[in-house]
């Protein structure tokens, strides 16, 4: 995929109040071990991009490593959750380049230090994130997804308020979403064009609770 490594799951903007919603999802399918993610080939694909299963196997293990926990038999809310941060993260990057929106890695850089600045130190940013099942090596990814979010809210509504800047962004990633076509296999569960998120096999949908709109935000709160 074009932008394997840039994970997020949400949307907001620097400056002020910094916060995250851990994406809570559940798993369509029951998955025995990070093995058991499926053999060589895509996850899920957004237009000619692809989710591999190797990149979702790699992000899960290194979330399970850094919390402590043996790699395998993960819970299907990570497997699942994770997925769709990698599904977001190249919808938002695919929308940001068609508009020619480009962040650099002093931009990231910057933000990381924001933040870290804000939480305390990098142990405490890295900490943070991981309790939102980002790993360490995805955070510089996922600084530039929320930068992207920022920069596509500024052009696409330039006078508008960060509320409704926010909402031109959710409307126009969806709308490329729809446009470019994503897909999921149907083991890890069913694309929702709509919402934006990734949830139960229709067969199972009776069974399921609902999940969170995974674009309200961003970033972890100090």
């Amino acid at each position: 995929m074009k932008r394997d490594e840039r994970g997020g799951d949400g949307m907001s903007r620097f400056g002020g109040r910094m916060r995250w919603a851990a994406v809570a999802l559940v798993a369509a399918a029951t998955l025995t071990a990070c093995a058991g993610l499926g053999e060589a080939g895509a996850a899920g694909t957004v237009g000619s991009a692809q989710v591999s299963t190797d990149l979702l196997a790699a992000q899960v293990e290194a979330v399970q490593e850094q919390r402590g926990e043996t790699p395998g038999a993960p819970d299907n809310a990570l497997v699942v959750g994770i997925l769709q941060r990698l599904i977001i993260t190249e919808l938002v990057g695919q929308a940001a380049t068609a508009q020619n929106i480009t962040i650099t890695q002093g931009q990231i850089d910057g933000a990381q230090a924001e933040l870290e600045a804000q939480l305390g130190g990098a142990e405490a940013l890295t900490a943070a994130f991981l309790d939102s099942d980002v790993p360490a090596g995805s955070i510089p990814q996922q600084l530039q997804l929320s930068l992207e979010v920022q920069a596509l809210g500024a052009f696409l509504a330039p006078d508008a308020d960060p509320e409704s800047q926010q909402l031109a962004v959710v409307q126009y990633v969806t709308g490329w979403g729809v446009q470019e076509g994503v897909e999921v296999s149907p083991r890890f569960g069913t694309w929702d064009a709509g919402r934006l998120t990734l949830g139960p096999t229709p067969s199972d949908l009776s069974s399921r609770p609902g999940t969170p709109d995974p674009l309200a935000e961003l970033l972890p709160a100090p």
